[in-house]
């Protein structure tokens, strides 16, 4: 028989008729096998169990989760921690009460319609002071307080409810009624006791009543979830609120110092540049070195009082918002032990009244158009001791 007639077929298609090894196959040729043409080779599979197969897949599972848990756990802490401070402000005493000087420029002029040209304040004379207001920082009141554990040991823990919400302890309550009692009931200019020897009521520190109370937002940040609030500051000032009946603004809380600070300034120029109209049109300025005598009805220029409860980290923050640093009497910290100190700002902007080069503080002169005003806010603080004492 003729022999059967010869293929001739290229290399690929020889490739492609050789039985090809899937990667994804566990089978593997044996040693005697790999010596026979690749069309006469055979596979023998190589049996896995299920759980080798599953167990990398479970591990790599369990330590992405964990790095995952880690990375929440560090940024949580870190943002409590104001690691991150993308909204934080560093301000600047000088440039805020620049600031505080140009809106009341704008407001008086506004108010004012041509009857007046207001300036910045030089060294002039025949100063007549406007607008006298204060405004009380003060810290909320304590947090710890000491329960009992095993073994009879005392530890010292906050004072949180059944929701972990934070909360003054017994003698923070007893703090925030003694505050209550700082405030007069009428229009009083604080002075320091002259003599440590005074009786306890000379000694006790007596403020004007308040005409608006400002405590940190209970969720303190405002773009922070958290599972619990704080309600330290707004308990402090809890016990005023009813006495004065006033309502506590929470609308602030950490790094909104700038905005709180912006308001008072807004509440601030808005009554000057009223005060600024009547002394200039109404009133008769027969002596101008007397401090301009408000109308019966008070308002935050006639030795008005804000009232701020804040935490205390942030007490320098809000002081150098409302323009008043080093310079001005406010210490660049308050201490983490100090729950008794409170900072007293007092705000005065006074007019130098002028008409061309002659300086003339009569109605005549008052009555000419423009009158030039020259005018400045000079911002101070005290440092003042609440004199609260507490035993259990």
């Amino acid at each position: 028989a003729p022999p059967p007639p010869t293929i001739h077929r290229s290399h690929s298609a020889r490739r492609a008729m050789a039985p090809q090894h899937n990667v994804h196959d566990h089978s593997f040729p044996t040693e005697i096998d790999q010596l026979l043409p690749a069309t006469e080779r055979k596979l023998y599979p190589i049996k896995t169990s299920r759980h080798a197969q599953i167990r990398p897949r479970i591990v790599a599972s369990i330590a992405a989760l964990t790095a995952a848990l880690l990375l929440s756990t560090v940024y949580s802490e870190l943002k409590q921690s104001d690691v991150f401070k993308k909204n934080d402000r560093t301000y600047i005493p000088s440039k805020q009460i620049n600031s505080l000087n140009h809106l009341t420029t704008s407001k008086v002029n506004a108010i004012t319609k041509k009857k007046i040209q207001l300036v910045q304040h030089n060294n002039g004379h025949h100063k007549m002071t406007v607008c006298t207001s204060q405004l009380m920082i003060t810290r909320h009141c304590e947090k710890e307080q000491k329960v009992k554990v095993d073994g009879g040991k005392v530890k010292t823990t906050d004072t949180t409810d059944f929701f972990g919400n934070r909360h003054c302890s017994k003698k923070g309550h007893a703090r925030s009624e003694y505050i209550s009692t700082l405030f007069a009931d009428h229009p009083v200019q604080y002075k320091v006791p002259l003599d440590e020897t005074e009786n306890e009521a000379l000694m006790k520190p007596q403020f004007s009543p308040p005409q608006k109370l400002y405590a940190l937002s209970e969720a303190r940040y405002k773009h922070q979830a958290k599972d619990h609030k704080n309600f330290r500051e707004v308990e402090t000032l809890t016990p005023t609120a009813i006495k004065f009946h006033l309502n506590i603004d929470q609308r602030f809380g950490v790094r909104d110092e700038g905005d709180l600070a912006l308001e008072f300034f807004e509440t601030l120029s808005k009554s000057v540049a009223e005060s600024v109209d009547n002394a200039l049109t109404t009133k008769k300025a027969s002596n101008a070195t007397e401090p301009y005598d408000a109308e019966e009805s008070r308002d935050i220029c006639d030795n008005g009082m804000v009232v701020v409860n804040w935490k205390h980290s942030r007490i320098p923050n809000l002081s150098a918002a409302l323009g008043c640093g080093k310079e001005e009497g406010c210490p660049k910290k308050y201490h983490s032990k100090d729950f008794d100190t409170v900072w007293l700002l007092t705000f005065q902007y006074s007019i130098d009244v002028g008409n061309g080069s002659k300086k003339s503080n009569s109605r005549r002169h008052l009555k000419n158009s423009p009158t030039i005003v020259e005018g400045g806010w000079n911002i101070s603080a005290q440092l003042v001791n609440e004199g609260f004492t507490y035993s259990d």
